[in-house]
Parts: C-alpha cells; structure tokens; sequence
C-alpha cells in the first residue's frame, strides 16, 4: 500500500524556463515526500516495527513521481483492516494531510516561473 505524490506539467516558454520549473517542482514533490513519510512513521502502529521500518520513499520521472509507503506484505491489512481486526490508516491520512500544502506549494512555483 503506497501513496504517490506526482505533477503532470503541461509548461510553455522556453527550454530553459521549463527546465528550471520542473527542478523547482521536483523539490516541492521531494519535501512533500519526505513530510508524508515522516507522517506515515508517526502513525503506523507499531507491534514488530517492520511496517514503521519498511516505509521509504521512492522518485521517478526526474523526481516528479514520489511513491511513499511500507513495504511489508500485510500493509494493507493494517490500513484496510480485515473481518478480524479495524482498519488502523496511516498511508491516506499522512497523504491527506500533506495535500493542501502541496498543491500550494506546486501553484506557487508555477505562478511564480
């Protein structure tokens, strides 16, 4: 179970102003990654500690793609819940709460070029 933090740029003028926009909005997808993961630590519930320890961040796409989340098989049980145990979320509130800075942040570098 992974979010993903990613921008699609759709960017006119030249090579160069694009170029320096897209390095500026991977940093912006870099801190939001890294504040999601943070997050996703902070409210994992922790019996073994290898959900906390398997949660990483991932970038493609020349850093416009971030994948953060766990990396054990039974993740998902944790966050879903199942007919045995609750739901215990902490994949989508950690990206729930990174989302509104994050889209500021991305309108901001774009407005600003």
């Amino acid at each position: 179970m992974n979010a993903s933090v990613s921008v699609k740029l759709d960017l006119s003028g030249s090579q160069q102003q694009r170029a320096t926009i897209k390095a500026r909005v991977a940093q912006v997808v870099a801190v939001a990654a890294h504040r999601i993961e943070a997050r996703q630590k902070m409210l994992v519930p922790v019996d073994t500690g290898a959900t906390k320890n398997s949660i990483a961040v991932t970038f493609e796409d020349g850093g416009l793609v971030a994948r953060i989340g766990p990396s054990t098989e039974y993740s998902i049980y944790i966050e879903a819940g199942t007919r045995h145990m609750p739901a215990r979320p902490f994949v989508i509130p950690a990206l729930e709460a990174e989302a509104d800075a994050f889209k500021a942040a991305v309108k901001h570098v774009v407005e600003s070029g």
